[in-house]
């Protein structure tokens, strides 16, 4: 009977290791079938391509992508492929070979075209004496290319000048229309692509000053190599002389409603004359006059300006309620040959839209499922007003057992409408911004109700924000000019009230208080865009400053009110918060080629109460830990400082200072899959010594000691229209831990250190 149980023992066993035991065996199978199983004889699997340039002027990593020729990249799609044979008739062979990837084989061919390409490169880029040569090794069935190129000493820009033999055109062409706006300069590489720019930014300023049927392949370039000491005397002149003719806008006409698909349908039922501009209306009149003029940057009598056409374009664009819109020019002959009329077409969009969403949630181990539905309305008055509701449900399933006053099921209702206007509602700068920025006005309210059986909390907002953005929209910026917020709890059960009163500390106590917030705020993001170059540094700079309870403060002052025992003013029988608060962050990808990067992330920020608050609102304060913050802790469970305090209770885990800091390494493995490795630092400190936090306080002489780090390994998988990212990280130095300890990678406890995340997007 024993060995009879022993038997079954080890059955058992070899069940629940099974499964990693085949994968092990399979990954083992994989790297064990030769790379070079089916390549023919006489020719050779392409292992490897190195390329050496001697100059740090030009990348090699931006050099490769004229490389004809690459190897299999990664190597175990290639195994996977010589996992079948020649024969493919039956299905599964099929499907394997389908998730492999065919040997790339050696050419002499692409690897002479490379070489004729690399030189073709070099040369666009100065260096008109560069050579490319090539060294093959072949061993093994296996080849492996090096391309060399040595650079020797490019040519320079000696002098450039612009002779249009036209004095207004000179004057133009010379002119920058930013600052920061780059043109050639003396000692600039004589690179064709540098070139190339100049003659866009010409042709573009003289077509924003009026030059219609001028186009940058009317400008040539004079090059003069006589010099013999690799300078150049460059000279930019006018192909066709006749083209320079400055053109001024006749007649403006829109067609509100128009459709390029069914153009016959259209039929003129009413016209307008509104301020210079003819619009055209069907049976259906779709947009106000005065919404048509907002947008339309075309007027009759200016200058043609390609640049308000732009903006046309993006302004109508930026409105929910147009599908598409063409503007085209058309020359007038009466009375002027010189004259322009300009027709405007305008494509109705879908008015109405509705969203739903569902997913999971897991709060702290609890789950739960949501559901949203966004109904909008994309021209609530005809004017390109957007209306949307937002209705939100969950149900929560919370973990616990019957001793436990924090039990039991709870779900949440919401509603959230907010309407938003293409226009600035401010008096006197709301014209003045139109010209240079996108504007628009937003008005939401907001009521969410929370049930559980302890406790109901509510949650009301009303808020007036308006918005504008640059022309390429790279800068965002929202002002808050109105954000009143209220969460009030109007029934606790006595056992909720008891365990409030009697068995936690007065911070998680006065998270469960009623909270009046009435403030400002201001909200800016910037990025740059120049998506076209490669090997750029993408940035994202994020600013927001917010402040609350200073008008309310005024208010009671002036009225003479009484304060409460606590000298505190009180609204709805609470005192209201003041405070203020600032964050900035920044987060930067360089791309070291075309499949790696490395990015990071730095966070910073701070608030402070004052007057008639002694600590902030809890959902104002900072929290760290989590997949988008310190990765390792669970979220909200990190500081602040050094505190170690409950891990079930998250209420104490948050402060009023944050710092953060995160490093990246992606590599893109294939299309769709990148690996990453991560190392993050961070913390948040309270600003006051808070008798429930000890550990918490900022101390500018120790705080670095408190600073925690995690470091891991992560996947994110790109489906194209979202990315789903799979972290799992571990604590290399927790502060929380006494002197002498924090230290604690790869240490005992390893799992109850780590924590795995699953998560939408990237971390920053």
């Amino acid at each position: 009977m024993k060995i009879r149980g022993n038997k079954i023992k080890g059955c058992r066993f070899f069940k629940r290791k099974r499964k990693p035991a085949l994968l092990f065996f399979f990954i083992l199978f994989l790297y064990s079938c030769s790379t070079t199983k089916y390549i023919p004889e006489g020719n050779y699997l392409l292992d490897k391509v190195n390329l050496k340039i001697d100059t740090k002027d030009v990348s090699a990593g931006e050099m490769a992508s004229y490389i004809q020729q690459k190897p299999n990249d990664p190597k175990f799609r290639l195994r996977i492929y010589n996992m079948v044979k020649g024969d493919t008739s039956k299905w599964i062979d099929r499907t394997i070979r389908k998730m492999g990837k065919p040997p790339v084989i050696y050419s002499q061919r692409l690897m002479q075209q490379s070489i004729k390409e690399l030189t073709i490169e070099m040369k666009n880029k100065g260096y008109l004496n560069a050579q490319v040569t090539s060294q093959i090794d072949t061993v093994n069935k296996k080849a492996r290319i090096t391309y060399l190129i040595k650079n020797n000493e490019p040519y320079r820009i000696h002098s450039y000048t612009i002779d249009f033999r036209n004095e207004r055109l000179d004057s133009l062409a010379k002119n920058r229309r930013r600052r920061d706006e780059k043109r050639l300069e003396p000692g600039d590489l004589f690179d064709m692509d540098k070139l190339e720019t100049e003659r866009t930014r010409v042709s573009k300023q003289l077509r924003n000053q009026g030059y219609y049927t001028f186009t940058q392949d009317n400008l040539h370039y004079l090059a003069d190599t006589t010099l013999h000491s690799k300078q150049v005397d460059l000279t930019m002149i006018i192909n066709d002389s006749s083209l320079a003719i400055p053109y001024h806008i006749n007649k403006v006409t829109v067609y509100s409603g128009f459709d390029p698909l069914n153009a016959n349908a259209f039929k003129v039922i009413d016209s307008i004359h509104y301020k210079g501009i003819d619009i055209l209306y069907d049976s259906v009149h779709f947009l106000r006059p005065s919404v048509i003029n907002d947008n339309v940057m075309i007027r009759p009598g200016s200058l043609f300006r390609e640049r308000r056409t732009e903006q046309t374009y993006n302004y109508f664009n930026s409105l929910g309620n147009i599908g598409r819109i063409s503007a085209q020019y058309e020359k007038s002959n009466h009375p002027d040959s010189s004259l322009l009329n300009c027709n405007i077409y305008l494509t109705p969009g879908n008015i109405h839209s509705l969203q739903t969403g569902l997913e999971g949630t897991n709060k702290a181990g609890d789950l739960g499922i949501a559901a949203t539905i966004t109904y909008g309305h994309h021209n609530l008055f005809n004017g390109g007003e957007e209306f949307n509701l937002r209705l939100r449900g969950a149900y929560e399933f919370v973990n616990g057992d019957s001793a436990d006053v924090l039990t039991h099921n709870f779900y949440e209702l919401g509603i959230n409408p907010t309407l938003t206007f293409p226009k600035l509602h401010l008096p006197f700068i709301g014209k003045m911004v139109k010209d240079r920025y996108h504007v628009s006005t937003q008005y939401g309210a907001g009521f969410d109700i929370q049930k559980r059986p302890e406790y109901t909390r509510d949650f009301f907002n009303l808020n007036w924000k308006v918005m504008w953005s640059n022309e390429k929209r790279n800068i965002n910026q929202s002002l808050s000019l109105l954000d009143i917020n209220y969460v009030m709890m109007p029934w606790k059960s006595e056992k909720f009230q008891d365990y409030l009163d009697n068995d936690v500390d007065s911070l998680t106590k006065y998270s469960y208080e009623d909270v009046f917030t009435a403030g400002i705020g201001y909200n800016l993001i910037y990025t740059n865009k120049e998506t076209g170059r490669y090997r750029q540094r993408l940035y994202t700079i994020r600013v927001n400053a917010e402040t609350s309870g200073n008008a309310l403060n005024w208010i009671f002052n002036l009225a003479n009110a009484k304060k409460s025992s606590t000298g505190q003013y009180n609204i709805l029988g609470n005192p209201f918060a003041q405070y203020v608060k600032g964050d900035i962050d920044f987060a930067q990808t360089i791309q070291l080629d075309p499949k790696s990067g490395i990015a990071f992330h730095v966070a910073l920020g701070a608030a402070y109460p004052y007057k008639n608050s002694t600590i902030l609102p809890f959902e104002k304060r900072y929290y760290a830990g989590g997949p988008n913050s310190v990765r390792g802790w669970s979220t909200r469970y990190l500081g602040p400082g050094s505190y170690n305090g409950d891990d079930n209770d998250q209420t104490n885990h948050v402060g009023d200072i944050k710092l953060e800091l995160s490093l990246e390494y992606r590599y893109r493995w294939m299309k769709w899959l990148e690996p990453a490795v991560f190392i993050d630092a961070g913390n948040v400190w309270t600003i006051k010594d808070y008798p429930d936090q000890p550990g918490g306080l900022f101390r500018p002489s120790s705080f670095y000691r408190e600073i925690a780090i995690g470091t891991g390994i992560g996947l994110r998988i790109d489906l194209s229209f979202l990315i789903i990212r799979l972290d799992g990280g571990t604590r290399v130095y927790d502060p929380a831990l006494p002197d002498g300890e924090r230290w604690m990678f790869l240490q005992k406890n390893f799992t109850k250190n780590s924590a795995f995340y699953l998560a939408i997007g990237y971390p920053f």
